[in-house]
């Protein structure tokens, strides 16, 4: 018995191509070789297959709805800016759908794919990795996307809008040198997304401006709450007991780290100066209270959703919008 093909994702799967492939042959809009014509008409003709018109005349028109897909909810940064996401949503007169793949690349990669089907307007994405050449497809297709946070420079045809994390990473280190510190530890959460490879640039080069070694050791990933803190402070001060200053990139995991260095009987900032990332808010009450490096949440939401409805309106517009961060200077940096 044939297999019933219903879809275009169907015929791009057997023919080996991509879905704005077979949209191309299909509709003749692009110069595709005579054997991939070939080969993407034999399976619709296999299958008899016939395109949804319905549903291309749908995406031509507004649903009035928009997704963002984030990767977790580590800390009170990624919070506060889907708030703001929602609220200018509201705003607009969009319907917000939210999704968390916690993560995962491969549910993320269903969820645009189930999102696209479904004919949101368009998507803001913060991606769980580096890994998502699979947007290709709907870059092809013009589908509005807008990467928030975290980027990928491979995906070329996708605006968006983060904050400027090298410099972030930059100034940190470079407030604790001049405090005197040449041990630096550096805390983070994901490993092979763009904000912690940013912000370790930045940590390397003022580490080099300042003719200090660059250590590997020194860089330790942790899991993003207070115990992921705790252990990564403490297996990193106890591994390499030159460190006197720690960079941590998540706000519990500060707060963990924290716990962790007391417990150690060593003093914040006399053994161990700490600066943190985000402007939680028991920064200021916790003992001492904490220098943070601060990217502004609201502004990157707002500006976001703003640029995926410029996104939306024009399919060829493009922008890359690096917002600047701010330092919160409190007595845990020894200031």
């Amino acid at each position: 018995m044939k297999k019933e093909v219903t879809t275009m994702k169907d015929v791009a799967k057997e023919a080996n191509v991509s879905i704005a492939t077979v949209s191309h042959v299909i509709n003749n809009t692009k110069n595709i070789s005579k054997a991939t014509r070939m080969k993407v008409m034999s399976v619709i003709e296999k299958y008899n297959y016939k395109p949804n018109y319905s549903a291309k005349t749908l995406r031509q028109q507004s649903t009035k709805t928009a997704a963002l897909v984030i990767s977790s909810y580590p800390d009170s940064f990624v919070t506060e800016m889907i708030f703001a996401i929602e609220e200018r949503a509201k705003e607009m007169g969009y319907n917000l759908l939210l999704v968390n793949t916690k993560e995962n690349n491969e549910y993320e990669e269903k969820t645009i794919n189930l999102l696209y089907s479904n004919l949101v307007d368009g998507i803001l994405l913060s991606p769980t990795s580096g890994d998502i050449q699979y947007l290709h497809k709907y870059t092809m297709e013009k589908f509005p996307i807008v990467m928030i946070n975290r980027y990928e420079d491979s995906i070329k045809n996708i605006p968006r809008v983060t904050g400027d994390n090298f410099q972030l990473g930059y100034d940190a280190t470079t407030h604790l040198v001049k405090h005197g510190h040449k041990n630096i530890g550096f805390i983070f959460t994901y490993p092979n997304v763009s904000t912690t490879a940013d912000r370790i640039r930045g940590y390397q080069q003022a580490l080099k401006q300042a003719n200090l070694p660059f250590n590997e050791e020194l860089i330790i990933q942790g899991f993003a709450h207070a115990d992921g803190g705790a252990d990564a402070a403490r297996e990193l001060l106890e591994k390499e007991t030159k460190v006197t200053a720690l960079f941590i990139q998540n706000d519990l995991m500060t707060i963990g780290a924290i716990d962790a260095i007391k417990k150690l009987k060593k003093s914040i900032p006399d053994d161990i100066a700490i600066i943190g990332f985000g402007e939680f808010s028991a920064s200021h009450i916790i003992e001492p209270p904490i220098t943070n490096v601060v990217l502004p949440p609201e502004t990157i939401g707002k500006i976001a959703f703003d640029t995926l409805l410029n996104k939306i309106n024009n399919p060829d517009y493009m922008s890359h919008i690096e917002l600047p961060h701010s330092m919160t200077i409190r007595k845990s940096c020894g200031c």
